[in-house]
């Protein structure tokens, strides 16, 4: 009977598990969040499949889940390409952390170099290394021609890193971060 039952559950997570091509058609449909979401079960699996998990890592960059990063670019190593990937999830990752240790300790990140990438991550992580903000009360801005940054902690615990991302005073996107 235990087999039986075994097997009927092996059946079923095949049946409504989420594919390969479940995660590539999503990711080409810009369904993000899904990709992020779905694929967290491929990535614990420890799945090797590079392709996937490039989907799956720039999805949870997209949406804000950095966390995840850390465990798919261990796992991106066959290929020029896939190693750039990891390289660039590594980077959201630990500048992530920085930009948090910043906020959280006030440690210096002047002159702290790292890889440049167009996420919001890397773009403050830039401005607070170069010393180009103004603290204001508890709270970090950021003034650049593109964009205006303002960094604070909520008043949860743990405290999470809120980045607001504003143009012309109008909010355009939040992000936080813990």
């Amino acid at each position: 009977m235990r087999v039986v039952l075994t097997l009927l559950g092996l059946l079923c997570s095949s049946m409504y598990g989420y594919s390969y091509n479940d995660v590539l058609r999503d990711y080409e449909a810009k369904n993000f969040e899904k990709v992020c979401n779905d694929g967290t079960g491929i990535v614990t699996r420890n799945d090797k499949n590079e392709q996937v998990l490039v989907a799956i890592g720039d999805a949870c960059a997209k949406v804000d889940s950095i966390n995840i990063l850390g465990n798919i670019s261990k796992n991106l190593i066959s290929t020029k390409e896939y190693r750039e990937s990891g390289s660039y999830f590594a980077t959201l990752m630990l500048q992530k952390k920085l930009i948090y240790q910043f906020m959280h300790d006030n440690i210096n990140l002047k002159e702290l170099k790292l890889p440049r990438t167009n996420h919001v991550l890397s773009r403050v992580f830039e401005q607070l290394s170069k010393g180009n903000y103004e603290a204001i009360e508890k709270r970090i801005e950021i003034k650049t021609p593109e964009m205006n940054y303002v960094l604070w902690l909520s008043d949860d615990d743990p405290k999470k890193v809120y980045i607001d991302e504003n143009k012309d005073g109008k909010l355009v996107k939040r992000h936080w971060y813990l």
